[in-house]
């Protein structure tokens, strides 16, 4: 009888040291899968928001290209739709972006505003052609900097 009570406890420690081996096999498991579903999460909202921020980028860009372009020869009024639009493209950036691009985009948008708000026909041709060139330089240096911060790769933190 003595054997027999032996046998199952040998049999009850088996069994119960092979339930404990699966159970945490089964939490580390858990652990390992949920945190790679967390880091695959993170990886895909971090490259939807670099798309986000590439058109908005684009928008902000274009716009100020556009109005460089359409008021090489003509004052624009802070009124005009086209200006409005401009702004919120210029606000939309502000939100989204690092602390080195809103400086750039600040600098772009300050001197678009300058230059498309300048009185063309009572100016100096000279200045008009300097104020068109430091808007398109600004307009040069965002793009390098959008560049840069969207086409970033994921890093785990």
């Amino acid at each position: 009888m003595d054997l027999t009570l032996v046998a199952v406890l040998d049999t009850a420690v088996k069994i119960g040291l092979g339930a404990l081996i699966s159970a945490m096999s089964g939490y580390l498991l858990l652990v390992k899968t949920q945190s790679h579903e967390e880091s695959k999460d993170a990886k895909n909202r971090f490259y939807i928001l670099q798309e986000e921020k590439k058109s908005k980028y684009v928008e902000f860009l274009s716009q100020s290209q556009e109005l460089i372009q359409s008021h090489l020869f003509k004052s624009a009024s802070p009124e005009a739709e086209e200006y409005k639009n401009y702004m919120r493209a210029f606000n939309e950036v502000q939100i989204i972006s690092s602390d080195e691009l809103r400086v750039s985009a600040f600098n772009l948008m300050s001197d678009v505003s300058s230059f498309i708000f300048l009185r063309k026909n009572e100016q100096d041709i000279d200045l008009v052609d300097r104020m068109v060139q430091a808007a398109r330089n600004k307009v040069s240096a965002f793009q390098k900097l959008a560049q840069l911060e969207v086409t970033s790769l994921y890093w785990k933190t």
